[in-house]
């Protein structure tokens, strides 16, 4: 019968180098996630209102405001028009009431804000040609914009808003 060995090996494992292999493992992962919540912190301070407690409070009060809104059936078409040279554009507000009609004489702004970063904040006036709602846009950057348009007249006190994230390609 013939007698079967193991052919030597020149390295063993041993407890040592499986304890070293399992600290370096999590050493590393630790210190990539460190490294992201550091950059993550820096870059974005996590808070989208700066009194959320006392917007919390008044939320019956938006809700109505809302509601409010929804039953005046307008209908809100927001758009954003490249133009020719990329570094600046439209935006064009189509506004009908509940029968379809132009919604004519009123007074539009909109700020348009980066969802992440608070900066680059822009504040807009709208002019009406005769059809549309119109407001020029000089870019500092291409990306995802949130608009907050505020509509006032049309016969009600409380402005009308519409909040729409454009992109800008």
């Amino acid at each position: 019968m013939m007698k079967m060995t193991a052919a030597p090996t020149g390295k063993v494992l041993t407890g040592k180098h499986v304890l070293l292999i399992l600290c370096a493992f999590f050493g590393v992962m630790f210190a990539v996630n460190g490294a992201f919540v550091y950059f993550a912190l820096g870059s974005f301070s996590g808070l989208s209102d700066d009194a959320p407690y006392n917007h919390g409070i008044h939320y019956n009060q938006e809700f109505a405001h809302h509601q409010r809104m929804e039953a005046r059936q307008w209908q809100p078409v927001l758009k954003f028009v490249e133009t020719n040279d990329h570094r600046a554009g439209e935006l064009v507000l189509s506004l009908k009431d509940a029968d379809g009609n132009l919604l004519t004489e009123l007074d539009v702004n909109a700020t348009l804000r980066r969802p992440v970063v608070a900066k680059n904040d822009m504040t807009l006036h709208f002019k009406y040609d005769g059809e549309k709602y119109k407001a020029d846009i000089p870019l500092d950057g291409k990306g995802q914009w949130d608009a907050v348009v505020l509509v006032n007249g049309g016969g009600y006190d409380e402005p009308y808003r519409l909040d729409k994230r454009i992109w800008v390609k």
